[in-house]
């Protein structure tokens, strides 16, 4: 479903929301679940976007866990044209989870900010798992598993962390380089309008506690 002017989310994948950013240099997609997920994500390119997977320029995983990255390489076998995006960190579970061989061509990110094409922004935010990564694009931050948000709409650190510090770190962090109007998590509702602020309130809570 198109959720705001060029962002939609996948309908019928298992394990995580899965994401797809009209970009400019093409379709992104952003964390893709569980085994057999690749093939709600080419339906819903084909009825809901009028695209094929020959559109998808880039399938960037968040984080490499199952239950968001198991479906990758499949999908990528449809997708001709796009390139698979992971941070450094994240190589060595991600090549576990998705049965991925040390042949397999990846864009390896390897810096605290990168750019992909005209539009994309990714940032290192570590602290869910060592590779973390976060998407911005326009002003929308897609956070992988780095924020929980519950059926109330309520802010929430994930479980199973690799490290509780570090992420706080790394979301004052993103706090502090974009003033975002949504978030898209993989994990839960995501918000839309005043994100930047609603972030900042909880992570500040944090501190009180």
């Amino acid at each position: 479903m198109l959720i705001i002017p060029r962002v939609y989310k996948v309908v019928g994948n298992r394990g995580c929301n899965s994401y797809i950013l009209d970009a400019d240099e093409g379709l992104v997609v952003i964390d893709v679940g569980y085994l057999g997920s690749e093939q709600a994500i080419i339906n819903y390119l084909d009825a809901q976007i009028n695209a094929t997977p020959e559109d998808v320029a880039y399938i960037i995983i968040t984080h490499a866990r199952r239950n968001n990255a198991e479906a990758a390489p499949d999908l990528l076998a449809y997708c001709e044209n796009a390139k698979l995006v992971v941070h450094r960190d994240e190589l060595t579970s991600f090549r576990r989870v998705a049965f991925i061989g040390e042949d397999m061509e990846m864009m390896i990110i390897d810096a605290e900010t990168s750019k992909i094409g005209g539009d994309i922004t990714v940032i290192h935010t570590p602290g869910y798992t060592q590779g973390s990564i976060t998407i911005i694009f326009q002003d929308s931050a897609f956070t992988g598993g780095s924020i929980y948000i519950n059926p109330k709409g309520n802010f929430d650190l994930p479980t199973q962390l690799y490290d509780k510090k570090l992420l706080i770190q790394s979301l004052r962090k993103l706090i502090g380089l974009y003033k975002f109007e949504n978030i898209f998590p993989s994990h839960g509702r995501y918000v839309v309008g005043n994100a930047h602020i609603k972030l900042k309130a909880f992570i500040d809570s944090l501190a009180k506690v």
